[in-house]
Parts: C-alpha cells; structure tokens; sequence
C-alpha cells in the first residue's frame, strides 16, 4: 500500500479534490492545497504564481508522486483560485488535462542494466467540460462542493519495456457531483460524499504473441459513495503501520444500482461470449489500529456465455446474491483480537441446458443452490505483517507470524439438489500444544451438524447410474457410524468434538471407533 493510491488519493485525485480546512482568501487556499499534498507525499510545482482583481493563477501546475515502485504525475496548464462576492472561492481547473503513470521504479536499476525501458508507462487523458468547484466556510473547516456533468479517461499510450502495448481504455461518468468537508486541522476527520447517475467501461487489449483479442464493456447505474477518514499530523503514506498507530482511521463504502457487462475473446480457432446483468452491489472499506475490513456484494446476477467450441449453444446462471467480508487485525499485538469471514452464495440456479448432459430426465431436483460459510474468532499478529523485511525474515526463519486462540463456525449452509448440510461450533486453540495434532494448535469444542434429504439424494444418484446398487449399503453403513437419526423424517445430525486431552468424538464415541 504505497502513498500514491494511499487512502484513495492519486495524483488526478488530488489534484481535483483540494480538499482542506482552507481560509477563504485565494493565496491561502493555494497554500493549504500544497500544504495537503506535501502530507499525502505528493511534490507540487509550477511556473509562477500571479494575483489579479482576487483570482490566483497557478502556471503549467504539476502534481506528482513518486513512491519508488509507482510515479504518477498530473500536468496542468493553469489553475486558478477566484475569490467570489458571496465570500466562497471557485476552483478552476482546465478542462482538459494529462495523467502520466510509470511502473516498477524498483527495479529501474536493474531494468537499465539489461537494457530495458520501465516496466510500463501510461498516458491518460482527461476532460471535464463543465466541471464547477466550490469552496465555502464551514465553521473551523472547510466544505468543498463540485458539479461534474461529465467526466472522461482515454487511454492515450500504454508501453511495456518501451514498446507499444495494443490496448484501449475508455470511462465515463456522467451527472457527477459531491461534497468534501474537513476540519481546521489534519487531526480533524475529512468527509466525503460522491454521486454519480451512470458509469461507463470499455477495455480491449490484442495479444501480440497470439493475436487473440480481448474485449469488456460494462456499464453502472446510480452510484454513490462516502468516506471519512483521519490522517492526523506528519503522516508518511510509506509507513502504513506507523500512520496507524498515529491514528490514521477511514471508512468508506460505495453503492451502485443497475448493471450491464459484455465480455468477448477471440482466438484463431473459438469464439467465447458473455453477457450478462446485475441489479446492484456494494463495497465497504475499513481501516484502522484495530482492524482491516473488506466487505463486497452484488445481487441479482444474470449470466449468459456462449462459445462455438461448446456443444450445447449457450449456457445460463442466475445467481440472488453473493457476498464476501473478511475483517482481521492488522498490527503487531500481545492480545488477541476479533477477526471475521464470511463468504456466501445464494440462489444460484443453472439453465436446464447444462442440467440436460448429466441429468436429462430431471431426476434431480432443480432447486436454487445456496454455500454460506460464515466464521468468526480471536487471533493476533507476531509481527508487523505491514513490513516486508519482518515478514521475510519470518518465512526464512520459518516461524509464524501470528496465532489463532479461538474459532466460531457460526453458520455453514450448503443446500443443492434437494439436500441441505446445516452446522455451527466453537473451539478454543492451545497454541502450546503443537504435538497432539503433528505440529498444528491442539482444539477443544464441539460442533454439531444437520443434514436432510441425504437418503433422497442417495436414492436419486442410484437411480442415475452415478452410485452402484451394490455400494449403496456400504454408503448408508458409512453414514450410520458417523451420524444418527434426527427428528424429522430423512435428517440425520452429527456432533463432532475435541475434548482437554485432545480426543476426537463422534457423537460422543472416541475415534477410532
């Protein structure tokens, strides 16, 4: 996590959101703007400054950040800071302007030594006709507003070791406009909010060894985003760990509504398509001293791929939703904290064109197929993990960097084809004992399960020819030494347990049986 994509921040970001606890006076605001670049370890220049009838004009502005591994520079033409009579200041930005990326400076050295040009370099385009900023007085701090009615990036150069790349890149948003707020200082919380009414993607690229060419259309409706976030005084955006323990805290989270993709690959000898819907998603975003959050989803997916290898023509999914978060600790700690994941997909259903190659008689019931896996527990970190050269030296040394002190299965679901495998459990780790389980924590807990519909299912793979006659009584006398009859008719339930002395028990039996 280098400065310049730290805390969402690039050099074309910033230099469009000059965001700050700004006085109202042009030369101040321009100030403060290289005031918050200089902490987010950004290098601002220019060719002079003039003042005029209250309008300050920055010359051939340039914003640049150059953390050894990325350098990504924004060159302007003039900026100008307009004092208004209604005592707020306009920002005024060209509405044309260039973003220069250069990759893997870390290697630059090395790269000359064999004779190669950077890794890559990218010239983007961007234009923002129309674009309107705002600053106006907001007790100690600052609000910023902006009315961005379009907004475009064109993928102008793209170089790999100095040749030239075959790829284009185009985005748009339209009907953009947000706000900013932040306080007096650099301890007070910056907020952010951002609206969009659509977004739209297109990628393509030619492979110039295959000739295979790849091309992705995408396109979003109603997007919108918030953040705040505290980066505190002297932060340095190369030392993630250090601006934590500083202070640094942010949270942000972004919606969008309904979504359109096309995907398609060409080679010499197939063809593959894919098209497909979504009604909407989001993502969420913490990160603070105590933990790192992750938090995506989308809902309501409609896929359709079809390639002329493929023998059945085309092939579709539905999906209801899928989700994914995870949440851990992220700094070097003697105490255990809580982390979290869970992964879930729901309602997944599959076009009878597929069920037809294995199951054309529909013995299996086409119901919705749903997987939840949600765990929770208490675990902490050895070592800075945010540090390259400790976690190095851990895989030499081939110590672990943390340790696991509990586990929480607080839901598994899996239900397809009429079946459905239900459980949840705890279990406390003694990290000192690696010998009763061959070098891994020694657990103690139980967890139990539930499972209907497993005979019927059973049933059904006989009557399909994919499990023998003649092994289905080893099956069912597999299954009795493992679980036992439940309430309801065709449910089977299970506990499985660790005890103190590190004995494993099914349903109260020692194993080996």
């Amino acid at each position: 996590m280098k400065s310049w994509c730290f805390g969402s921040v690039s050099a074309a970001a910033m230099a469009l959101v000059p965001v700050a606890g700004w006085s109202l006076n042009a030369q101040d605001v321009w100030q403060k703007w290289q005031d918050l670049a200089e902490i987010y370890g950004q290098t601002v220049t220019n060719d002079g400054v003039e003042m005029m009838d209250g309008t300050l004009t920055v010359r051939n502005l340039v914003v640049a950040i150059e953390d050894g591994v990325t350098d990504a520079t924004v060159r302007f033409s003039d900026v100008a800071f307009a004092e208004q009579p209604d005592g707020t200041v306009e920002i005024r930005l060209p509405e044309s302007f260039p973003l220069e990326v250069i990759g893997a400076r870390d290697l630059e050295e090395e790269n000359a030594e064999l004779g190669l040009a950077p890794a890559y370099e990218a010239l983007l385009l961007l234009e923002a006709a129309g674009l309107k900023m705002t600053a106006s007085e907001a007790g100690n701090g600052m609000d910023f507003a902006f009315v961005m009615p379009a907004l475009s990036m064109t993928m102008d150069k793209y170089k790999v070791y100095g040749g030239d790349f075959p790829i284009t890149v185009n985005m748009t948003v339209t009907g953009g406009a947000g706000s900013y707020s932040a306080g007096a200082t650099a301890d007070d919380p910056m907020a952010t909010a951002f609206e969009a009414a659509g977004t739209t993607v297109n990628l393509g690229f030619r492979d110039p060894d295959t000739g295979n060419t790849f091309s992705f259309d995408a396109a979003l409706e109603g997007i919108t985003s918030q953040s705040v976030a505290k980066y505190g005084e002297n932060m340095n955006p190369d030392q993630v760990a250090e601006a934590l323990r500083n202070g640094f805290d942010m949270v942000s989270g972004m919606k969008y509504g309904p979504t359109t993709f096309n995907l398609l690959v060409e080679a010499p000898d197939e063809t593959t398509h894919a098209e497909g819907s979504m009604s909407g998603g989001n993502i969420d975003l913490a990160l603070n001293a105590g933990e790192f959050k992750y938090d995506v989803g989308y809902e309501g997916l409609d896929l359709t791929v079809s390639s002329d290898q493929m023998p059945i023509g085309d092939i579709t999914f539905k999906l209801d939703s899928a989700s994914t978060l995870f949440s851990m600790p992220i700094l070097s700690s003697d105490e255990a904290t809580p982390f979290a994941l869970r992964a879930a997909l729901e309602g997944l259903q599959v076009g009878e064109e597929l069920w037809s190659l294995f199951d054309p008689a529909a013995v299996l019931p086409r119901d919705p197929a749903t997987l939840i896996v949600d765990l929770a527990g208490t675990g902490f970190w050895s070592i800075d993990i945010l540090d390259p050269v400790a976690t190095l030296n851990a895989q030499i040394e081939g110590t672990v960097p943390g340790a696991v002190e509990t586990v929480d299965l607080k839901e598994l679901k899996l239900s397809v084809v009429g079946s459905e495998l239900t459980g949840n459990g705890a279990f406390t780790l003694d990290n000192e004992d690696l010998e009763t389980f061959d070098g891994m924590p020694r657990p103690e807990g139980a967890a139990q399960f539930r499972l209907t519909g497993g005979n019927a299912l059973l049933d059904r793979l006989v009557q399909m020819g994919i499990v023998p006659q003649d092994q289905v009584m080893m099956v069912r006398m597999m299954t009795g030494m493992f679980a036992k009859p439940g309430a309801g008719p065709d449910e089977l339930t299970s506990e499985i347990s660790v005890d103190g002395e590190g004995m494993v028990l099914i349903n109260g039996a020692p194993l080996p049986f």
